[in-house]
């Protein structure tokens, strides 16, 4: 019969019956007991590990509820670690898993690897007995085609007391658990979510896990009031989310934003907001670092307490427009396309709702739509449309038009009179610009946000309103950032 046992650490935890769940609570547990090592201070934190750290050593008991010994228990223990991940326990011939003998295992080697904040290595009877041999006659319990423990199902994955198909029993595990004191890793920033030293900045080393990040935020003690080490500001409230900027580190290590998804238009919250605390699911969207379901706590801006912090748009010049490297580097961060001599920004002279003829499909100022058939989209699988939409790609002028109509994208062609290039830009924010009326025409500074998206490889530049796209006039000049879409709620932090 399985038993379901939960206990932690030393501490006996009796359970009771509820919603007919059958349990046995026997207050059998494991104590994982911290020994050798680094184990960081709370007032000294370990730095993010973003490779396999030094081993620290553990003892593993199993006792029994009156806290004696359980010298009975001679079976293998799953070590784990939460937050991060084990990267070696014990001599590493069963993996994660280590045998105790006795009831015990003592000074047990392990490695972390992507450990922060409050970290704690657990330990878990999952009943797992390890098999490194699979081809081993007779085969492994949980591979041999018979139901061992007679209770219907057969083998893994079929039977819930089989951990893995090389597991030598059938028979589930006390499920008794034990986790470790504290070891003390500090929080990650921005950069280190989106993988400034793990890949280059073009994905989170935490996909799909729940962070808190450090915004610089350093709570106040008795005669010690509250301060920031660092600022994390808010750049740009959108209709589904925000994105925020870690100042400084964005300005060193580079890899200093990222787009927080909120799903619709986060309240009470402005431009030169400031970020006391900061959490939320990390992943990556088409390749587009982000946040999801995220949570903060701010500091919102008085203009007569602090400056905004915003800091001033990263401006891009020709060649940067085509080297990958910097163009991750500000991913989610403003960035501008500024024409000052002898750089020169204009929109894209090609868009239009026309279709190009056959059969160069060559782009005309009124004639860039690849939608040949009138379904809708571009089909590539359609060698016409296909050949359509490379011949747009192509030049340096074209903005595909049903791209245009479903995305809002347009080009933007950028040279200094020896090298040009092509950006692509996003204009919605602002409901009265239309680069068709305007294609060719030039532009002064057109600012925005940065997003990616690895389905074209495209990068693309969002304003976040009208006060980010400036056109050529006399005298023209963007907006510095401490004015910029900024609304009036985060002006004033009295207004409701």
């Amino acid at each position: 019969m399985k038993r379901l046992l939960l206990a932690i650490a030393a501490v006996i935890v009796l359970g009771s019956c509820s919603s007919g769940f059958p349990s046995l609570p026997t207050g059998e547990h494991l104590v994982v007991i911290r020994k050798d090592g680094d184990f960081g201070l709370a007032s000294a934190r370990l730095p993010v590990n973003f490779s396999p750290s030094n081993l620290v050593k553990v003892r593993i008991e199993a006792r029994r509820a009156d806290g004696s010994l359980d010298t009975n228990f001679n079976t293998f223990v799953r070590v784990s670690v939460k937050p991060g991940t084990v990267y070696s326990a014990g001599d590493g011939s069963a993996g994660r898993n280590v045998q105790l003998a006795a009831g015990v295992l003592d000074d047990v080697p392990i490695s972390l690897v992507a450990s922060f904040g409050d970290t704690r290595i657990w330990a878990e009877d999952v009943g797992y007995v390890p098999v490194s041999d699979l081809t081993r006659k007779p085969p492994p319990a949980c591979s041999d085609g018979l139901d061992n423990d007679g209770d219907g199902v057969v083998d893994f994955p079929a039977d819930p007391g089989c951990y893995a198909p090389n597991d030598d029993t059938e028979e589930g595990g006390t499920l008794a658990t034990g986790v470790s004191d504290t070891l003390y890793y500090a929080l990650p920033r921005i950069a280190d979510v989106r993988g400034v030293t793990t890949t280059g900045g073009t994905a989170t080393p935490f996909p799909k896990e729940q962070l808190k990040i450090d915004t610089g935020y350093v709570e106040g003690t008795a005669g010690n009031p509250s301060s920031f080490a660092f600022d994390t500001v808010v750049t740009r409230i959108a209709s589904d989310g925000f994105y925020v900027t870690d100042v400084q580190d964005q300005a060193t290590r580079g890899y200093g934003s990222v787009y927080m998804f909120t799903f619709s238009a986060p309240q009470k919250l402005g431009v030169c907001d400031r970020l006391r605390s900061l959490q939320g699911t990390a992943s990556d969207f088409y390749g587009f670092t982000e946040m999801g379901f995220p949570t903060w706590a701010v500091e919102t801006w008085d203009p007569n307490v602090r400056p905004c912090l915003v800091p001033e748009p990263r401006v891009f010049t020709v060649a940067e427009l085509t080297n990958t490297t910097v163009l991750f580097r500000y991913e989610s961060a403003l960035v501008r396309l500024l024409s000052t001599a002898p750089v020169a920004v204009h929109i894209g002279s090609h868009i239009g709702p026309d279709k190009p003829a056959a059969p160069t499909y060559t782009p005309t100022d009124n004639a860039t739509n690849c939608d040949l058939n009138g379904s809708g989209k571009v089909d590539f699988s359609l060698p016409d449309e296909a050949a359509c939409s490379n011949a747009c790609a192509a030049d340096v002028e074209c903005s595909e038009f049903q791209s245009f109509l479903s995305q809002s994208n347009f080009t933007l062609v950028v040279t200094d009179g020896v090298t040009t290039a092509k950006a692509q830009g996003n204009g919605s924010s602002s409901p009265d610009f239309d680069p068709v009326t305007l294609r060719g025409k030039p532009v002064k500074a057109f600012t925005g946000t940065m997003r990616y998206f690895s389905g074209g490889n495209q990068f693309t530049i969002e304003a976040r309103c009208v006060d980010d796209i400036v056109m050529d006039a006399p005298n023209a000049t963007p907006l510095t950032s401490d004015k910029a879409c900024v609304t009036a709620n985060a002006r004033d932090p009295n207004l409701p």
